[in-house]
């Protein structure tokens, strides 16, 4: 039994797909993108530690599904967890989204023999600079240090006001993902924040030269960084292509669920391969 919580869709002989939300989703955040994928694949939605049903390892009266060993608090133990579950299933591919765009590519890199195809959205591979790295985990660090003493809604405010996620705020669905992200727990955000953030993940940029797994980067036209990261990635990365989506910005998941369906469904194919 696996210590991250999923929720599975789809025929169990049909390929597999791992489906990796961001931080403070869950696995429900692509019930939607699942709904698509499903007919043909079987869709594997991953609770991230600290996030959904995947808890805290060191509350023991927690009544969680899942409650992960502490090793799976970084990101080298959460993605050879992740990897235990492609063997298991004989190889698959991986579908992430922001933080788990970043734990979908860390996949393909280090287990190149069980990733047979990466769909990165809204992601990259990470912070080359060791400067700019120290600097994102201070920032990181703040951020749950107000967490921890302010509590989630003002951060849920001061997130959300963030550009990137301005077409987000404008959504008719955007009520609905508040009312998801208020079932976190501040205190496992804050751990998260601290031990999976941008700043702790190794940087990923010189292994993309090397890489033989086929990538998809797919960004919004409204988040310029992430669409510009999308770029210089896959000029790195001879098996890498980018599509942008039109008018979107950086939360593809909840902005538009279809389109990342679509994408993802045409790039992974219907074969055994996908």
């Amino acid at each position: 039994m696996s210590a991250l919580a999923c929720r599975e869709s789809g025929p169990p002989a049909a390929p597999t797909v791992l489906l990796l939300h961001g931080f403070m989703g869950s696995a429900r955040d692509w019930a939607p993108v699942a709904g698509a994928l499903a007919a043909t694949r079987r869709c594997v939605a991953v609770d991230l530690p600290g996030h959904g049903g995947t808890g805290d390892p060191d509350d023991g009266s927690r009544t969680a599904p899942a409650r992960p060993r502490p090793s799976l608090w970084t990101p080298e133990g959460c993605v050879g967890a992740l990897a235990e579950l492609l063997a298991a299933a004989g190889g698959g591919s991986v579908v992430g989204y922001s933080l788990g765009g970043r734990l979908a590519l860390q996949l393909a890199v280090e287990h190149p023999g069980l990733v047979r195809r990466a769909v990165i959205v809204s992601s990259s591979p990470g912070i080359a600079d060791e400067a700019a790295r120290q600097a994102r985990r201070a920032e990181d660090e703040c951020r749950a240090r107000r967490l921890e003493t302010l509590g989630l809604e003002p951060f849920l405010d001061e997130w959300y006001r963030q550009p990137l996620f301005a077409p987000l705020r404008e959504h008719p669905g955007f009520p609905e993902v508040l009312a998801r992200r208020r079932r976190n727990d501040p205190r496992l955000l804050a751990r998260s924040l601290r031990t999976m953030g941008t700043g702790t993940q190794r940087s990923l940029w010189d292994d993309l030269p090397g890489l033989r797994t086929p990538l998809l980067f797919l960004a919004g036209e409204r988040d310029a960084k992430f669409t510009a990261l999308a770029f210089d990635a896959v000029a790195r990365c001879a098996r890498a292509e980018a599509v942008i989506v039109r008018g979107r910005g950086h939360a593809l998941v909840e902005e538009i669920p279809a389109a990342v369906a679509d994408e993802a469904a045409a790039f992974l194919g219907g074969g055994p391969g996908g």
